[in-house]
């Protein structure tokens, strides 16, 4: 059997605006906040000919996500995060930025501690409603964590912010959660809303 290099090389798009699908940015205040552990495998698939697409997204009996929600506008919701292409390790950096308003000790123990320590997945549901992309996944592939290089826990007492910053370096640019496969904004946003009942 011949051999075939690991390679997306040549484009099979155009590089243009979709007229009819203006780009319209930024993120909704809620996203969800996955322990990559509790993911049940057995039940979650992606898409057979492209593994940037999850086609369903299931945990483990028991496991729920938790809830991030940015209650502000301004600074607006997961303003910090963003992706940007490495070189020298041929992957994708990638961050996750968001505040937290909680204190104390229970905070610390059950809420701020833990995102350091574990690898997460983070899904976030973006302005765009037209169901390609409309639902962006950080960690998928290697998790993320305010642990790694480049990750942060600052608390702010004049703001009275937690400022958490979450990275992590992936193979793919982007990775998207549309439930079914069939590109569909609603069937996806009722997927969301049910992980969103939150802990």
């Amino acid at each position: 059997m011949a051999f075939t290099p690991c390679t997306s090389a040549g484009l099979t798009a155009n590089l243009a605006l979709d007229c009819a699908k203006p780009r319209i940015k930024g993120y909704e205040q809620i996203g969800l906040i996955i322990l990559k552990s509790d993911i049940d495998l057995t039940w979650t698939s992606v898409d057979a000919t492209n593994p940037r697409l999850i086609t369903a997204l299931t945990l483990k009996s028991g496991k729920k996500a938790a809830v991030i929600y940015n209650s502000k506008k301004a600074p607006l919701p997961f303003n910090g995060t963003q992706t940007a292409y490495n070189r020298e390790a041929d992957a994708y950096d990638k961050t996750v930025q968001f505040y937290y308003e909680g204190i104390g000790g229970d905070v610390s123990k059950n809420a701020i501690e833990p995102l350091k320590d574990a690898d997460y997945v983070v899904v976030l549901e973006r302005k765009s409603k037209y169901g390609e992309g409309s639902f962006q996944v950080f960690g998928w592939q290697k998790g993320l964590s305010a642990g790694n290089d480049g990750g942060a826990q600052v608390q702010d007492e004049e703001t009275g912010y937690w400022l958490i910053t979450m990275t992590t370096q992936e193979p793919f640019a982007e990775i998207e959660w549309d439930f079914g496969g069939t590109g569909n904004y609603v069937s996806t946003k009722g997927a969301f809303d049910v992980m969103a009942g939150g802990m």
